[in-house]
């Protein structure tokens, strides 16, 4: 494939589709309904849109060592990953496909009124009783079928041809230039008057739909830079080329469309005024009688610049179509969009045949000017996400975005929210539902094709974003009002159904509203975990399998972020050294949850059933049962009904116990009930076995004493310990909750 340069390969293709129909067929219209001042503002903001764009594309090309096929396609997908640059590349394949039925349409509209004159066509429209805008339809359609063999040739004929073209555009705009100094008439009227047209004519302007109705039909001038950037597979450098070959012919184009805009205001307002033929364009001005040699050089202009942007675009949409067919953006049946006609070939002739379709259909759509605004939107659309890839590329901070040019985030925004505010403002419900579009792709092409993982910048960003708010966070003191669980969850390699059993509870802990680390302890003679082990785990292997050491430190180990652990989840697991453990971790000032795995009597149970004895564990364990049922209702599962038991001493009273659980259950907002148990003979295991034996979840305050006034100091005996936990081996599952403080319930 020849690969060609910044000259050939982005400023003449660029030049050619910016200086093309818009100026011609579009432009002397506008200026006669809007005004030099207002023609002067769309100019400008137009190009400064474009502008910023091409900021945006130089930041994310000169980033990258191979920009690939696709153009702003390539761009974006890079940037913002397969599955949203690849819902811009589909809306960016329809804007290309679009234009090119435009560009035909204005050359036909340039056409119409010379073959019309010949006596063969004027018998035939007048047999079939063809109206102009169907025989503008009908020679567009000849011009495509011209243009498309012309693309299946493939772009090296096509580049050749450019040159050519691109010297007589640049003649005929010259020609356009110096007829201000011809002083000529048409119908013994002078042309040009001696004050421009500063305001326009408002009736004309407001049947075009008003100013941002005017400007969207302008915008397809600009987004010519697009028929160059589409090329950035076929250029021998697309880093270098994309950047300096775009600057270059904005720069010159916003000359001549600022020098042109001038030139049509000083025409006679009556002669540029819609009619119900349509918009009046720049040979209604320079009339074949009146001056006959500017006559056919701005003729040559139109049909050349027409046809060579059409061009452009038979060139990089089939391009577009198939980086997205390749990479497999496009649905399966589309697949042969990404091979040529034979098997050995790289042009994207299967693709050349797929836009023909298209642009037959926005031929016979409507006029020149109604496939504008289709162009103008589409557009609009695809360079505000270009530039929100390169503001996300540059605020995301990733020492991976390095790029050569000298833009700045805030240009790439401006860029973005002018493109969004426009669409709105010429229509917001177009708007609305371009992007509802956009978003229904994005989230099908994620779903089917990247398997719900996002790629490109997202990470960066959100990464940035996180450090941002940790930052921040540690200003911020947390109490019991902002308190959610940071849970340390450990379970044994070789445990299967206890492991997934404790996996369960600390996902269930912390799914809504916190966060779960996830550690599995491995003994070294073991094999791998035969369980799901959670994204993001980490298996942890320790020395001669000292797992009493390995747990205080990962529970003293800093946290990215400033976050600290504030509870441990630990498996009652005879290779672990509770006792030295826990008291150590209650030390550290944070809550330990002892999980005993057990077999559930009732699987079909939807109870919670919390021991009470006291605010010091009794709180937290509320609050957890709250979380687990908020946790299950996210999630879609049946919510667990609470149940309060509290087991009374010699002289309580039975009233007040249950009038401070109900308050207890009132403050947490917790769905249950109360139980009372009077005191008995029967120690404490054999109450709950008798009254929790049917229980999804048993909680309960762990066995120890609390040594001093300070609830965080706390001393375990090893005995007392064991013996205790062994009179509920026959129990559900169990929680043994120790708080290192009381939790408040209620401020």
């Amino acid at each position: 494939m020849k690969k060609f340069g910044t000259f050939q390969g982005v400023f003449v293709p660029s030049y050619e589709a910016i200086l093309g129909a818009v100026l011609f067929i579009i432009l002397p219209g506008l200026v006669g309904a809007f005004g030099l001042k207002d023609m002067i503002l769309i100019v400008v903001l137009a190009n400064t849109l474009t502008l910023a764009t091409s900021f945006s594309i130089a930041d994310c090309t000169t980033n990258l060592e191979n920009v690939g096929p696709g153009g702003m396609y390539a761009i974006s997908k890079r940037s913002l990953g397969r599955a949203f640059g690849g819902s811009i590349g589909i809306q960016l394949f329809i804007a290309q496909a679009a234009s090119i039925g435009f560009y035909v349409l204005g050359f036909a509209t340039a056409l119409q009124p010379i073959l019309i004159q010949i006596p063969l066509v004027q018998e035939l429209v007048a047999q079939f009783g063809f109206s102009v805008l169907v025989q503008t339809q009908i020679i567009a359609t000849a011009i495509a079928i011209v243009a498309f063999f012309s693309a299946i040739i493939g772009a090296d004929f096509i580049v050749k041809i450019q040159m050519v073209i691109f010297l007589i555009l640049s003649v005929s705009i010259g020609a356009i230039l110096i007829t201000p100094l011809l002083n000529f008439k048409v119908d013994s009227e002078p042309v040009f008057t001696i004050l421009p047209n500063l305001t326009g004519n408002a009736q004309s302007a407001l049947i075009l739909g008003g100013f941002w109705a005017g400007f969207a039909a302008f915008f397809p001038a600009v987004t010519g830079i697009d028929a160059g950037v589409g090329m950035s597979g076929n250029l021998k450098h697309p880093r270098k080329s994309l950047a300096s070959g775009t600057f270059f012919a904005i720069g010159i184009t916003a000359a001549v469309y600022l020098t042109i805009t001038v030139v049509f205001s000083f025409v006679n307002p009556e002669t540029l005024q819609p009619t119900k033929e349509g918009l009046p364009y720049i040979l209604d001005i320079f009339t074949l009688k009146a001056v006959p040699f500017i006559y056919i050089l701005i003729l040559s202009g139109i049909l050349f610049a027409s046809g060579s942007s059409a061009l452009s675009y038979f060139m990089t949409a089939p391009r577009t179509a198939q980086a997205l067919a390749k990479d497999s953006i496009l649905p399966r049946f589309l697949s042969f969009l990404a091979k040529d006609f034979t098997a050995k070939g790289v042009e994207p002739r299967r693709a050349t045949v797929f836009v023909f379709g298209i642009v037959l259909a926005v031929t016979w759509a409507g006029s020149v000017y109604f496939a504008s605004l289709i162009v103008g939107i589409c557009f609009l659309l695809v360079y505000g996400w270009v530039n929100l890839a390169a503001f996300l590329e540059r605020i995301s901070g990733n020492p991976s975005f390095r790029p050569t040019s000298k833009g700045h985030w805030l240009i790439s925004l401006y860029g973005f929210i002018i493109c969004m505010v426009v669409i709105s403002l010429f229509n917001i419900w177009i708007g609305v539902t371009l992007i509802v579009l956009q978003i229904i792709i994005f989230i099908f092409l994620l779903k089917f094709k990247t398997k719900n993982r996002l790629e490109g910048v997202w990470w960066g960003l959100l990464f940035s974003m996180l450090n941002w708010g940790f930052k921040r966070m540690r200003r911020i003191i947390q109490g019991s009002k902002n308190w959610r669980p940071i849970v340390s969850v450990f379970c044994m390699s070789d445990k299967i159904d206890e492991s997934e059993s404790t996996l369960d509870v600390g996902r269930r802990l912390s799914s809504y509203q916190g966060l779960t680390m996830v550690n599995v302890l491995k003994p070294q003679k073991s094999g791998e975990p035969e369980y799901f082990i959670p994204e993001g785990s980490q298996i942890v292997e320790s020395p001669e399998d000292d797992f009493d050491n390995a747990i205080l430190s990962i529970l003293q180990a800093s946290v990215p972020g400033g976050f600290q652990t504030n509870t441990a989840l630990l498996p009652l697991d005879p290779r672990i050294n509770n006792i030295n453990v826990i008291e150590r971790i209650v030390n550290m000032q944070k809550n330990v949850l002892l999980y005993k795995h057990g077999i559930l009597r009732a699987p079909e149970s939807r109870r919670i059933d919390i021991w009470w004895k006291g605010e010091e564990n009794g709180n937290l364990m509320a609050l957890l049962s709250y979380i687990i049922n908020r946790s299950d209702r996210r999630e879609g599962k049946p919510v667990k009904n609470v149940r309060l038991i509290r087991k009374l001493f010699k002289g309580e009273d039975r009233e007040k116990a249950e009038s401070d659980l109900n308050r207890l259950l009132y403050i947490a907002r917790l769905a249950g009930e109360v139980l009372v148990i009077d005191e008995d003979d029967k120690p404490i295991n054999k109450n709950i076995e008798e009254e929790s034996s049917d229980a999804i979840l048993i909680m309960m305050g762990m066995p120890g004493q609390q040594s001093g006034k300070v609830v965080r100091l706390f001393s375990l005996n090893k005995l007392f310990f064991t013996k205790e936990l062994e009179k509920f081996r026959n129990l559900p599952p169990t929680l043994f909750v120790k708080a290192y403080r009381t939790m408040e319930l209620f401020e």
